[in-house]
């Protein structure tokens, strides 16, 4: 929240300072909504892709082991002709596998949000000298973020939405690489 208000305080302190220096000149800004620029972008297309498809392949491996404890359960329950010990045994083996099923689905939980954060913030990185280019070729003064210009309630300066040419030009120097 901090931050928030701190990015707030000094963009507005920026257009202060800009309308001092330039008071004849009209303030041309612009603003990116970066989630949509990842989301619709081929390459945030593509991310999105790999990581489900890796989350699906994990959820497969570990709904067959759910299965398998299942099955286990299953033949404790039904198994009436086993002595008490093995009784005692099976159901340590059914927690065993049942505490060994939770760490590794958190632990695949934990490296799915690494490897989407590490996915989206090399994206937002390549967007960032994008907006950049766009920004310097079209003259902006300002490039706000969607999200932050959705806060300013009035303004006499007009916000330029620059977001499609965003996600073109990113588009474009991806498919050189």
């Amino acid at each position: 929240m901090k931050t928030k208000l701190t990015i707030i305080l000094s963009v507005f302190l920026f257009l202060l300072t800009t309308l001092a220096w330039a008071q004849t000149a009209p303030l041309k800004v612009g603003y990116v909504n970066m989630n949509r620029a990842i989301n619709q972008s081929d390459e945030g297309k593509r991310s999105k892709k790999f990581l489900e498809a890796q989350f699906e392949a994990t959820k497969r491996e570990l709904d067959v082991k759910r299965q398998t404890i299942q099955t286990k359960e299953k033949e404790l329950k039904e198994g009436l002709m086993l002595s008490e010990e093995a009784k005692v045994q099976k159901r340590k083996e059914i927690e065993g596998l049942k505490k060994e099923l939770m760490t590794r689905a958190k632990a695949e939980q934990d490296d799915f949000r690494k490897d989407e954060q590490r996915h989206t913030k090399k994206i937002f990185e390549d967007l960032l000298s994008v907006v950049k280019k766009v920004a310097d070729a079209e003259k902006f003064d300002l490039i706000l973020e969607f999200n932050i210009s959705q806060t300013i309630l009035y303004s006499r300066y007009q916000f330029n939405d620059i977001t499609d040419k965003v996600i073109l030009e990113y588009n474009k120097l991806q498919a050189i690489k």
